[in-house]
């Protein structure tokens, strides 16, 4: 299974920004048979910032799951009611499991998401991906938050990402400051050294509100 994303930066009234995404979301899951999740981006990314992601068997699972809305009417409807809200052009990105530890299925409304971003520099491949595993999996231990490191199939190339998911805030609270006080950790990141791309790492916190 792969992890597809949507993410479209919306502006308007909380009220309508939120009843829009919200309908787009229960319709395309119903339409598809796909549950699709809604995510609300909270820090690390314009206010604003909507992710929809749904878990699909490769591409032609999303082929699939895009067919079934391909001339509805109703979809297209409630895309045109809803453009005067959206900031710009949605990004859409498939990435795939490294590490086997993506759970299935979509975690529940409340949870909330720690998501980090890296690019492999040139030359480091092989290493960095072993470095990515041995973190998520120690992150994982240590943080009490199952993390699953992913290779971001497009975009920029070499990118990985590490997503966390908690149950609430309170949890992913509790996760880091177990992990910024846990010294292997701290010595994990340091040995990082020229892995990754100077510059170009970004986390961001998204909460699931349908």
């Amino acid at each position: 299974m792969n992890l597809f994303s949507r993410t479209v930066t919306m502006s308007g009234p909380v009220s309508a920004v939120s009843a829009h995404a919200l309908g787009l979301r229960e319709y395309v899951s119903t339409k598809t048979g796909t549950e699709v999740a809604l995510w609300s981006v909270a820090f690390g990314a314009p206010v604003g910032t909507m992710v929809y992601t749904a878990r699909v068997d490769g591409h032609a699972g999303l082929a699939a799951m895009t067919a079934s809305l391909a001339g509805d009417a109703t979809y297209e409807a409630m895309i045109a009611k809803g453009a005067d809200l959206v900031a710009g052009p949605p990004s859409d990105m498939m990435r795939e499991s490294l590490d086997g530890s993506d759970p299935g299925g979509s975690p529940p409304v409340g949870s909330v998401a720690v998501i980090t971003t890296a690019i492999i520099a040139n030359g480091k491949y092989a290493e960095a991906i072993g470095w990515g595993l041995d973190v998520a999996a120690h992150a994982t231990k240590v943080g009490g938050v199952p993390v699953a490191f992913y290779m971001d199939m497009y975009g920029p190339f070499g990118q990985v990402t590490w997503i966390g998911v908690g149950a609430d805030m309170a949890a992913a609270d509790a996760s880091n400051a177990k992990l910024n006080t846990d010294a292997d950790y701290i010595n994990k990141l340091s040995a990082a050294g020229d892995l990754f791309v100077p510059g170009m790492a970004n986390r961001s916190m998204a909460l699931r509100i349908g």
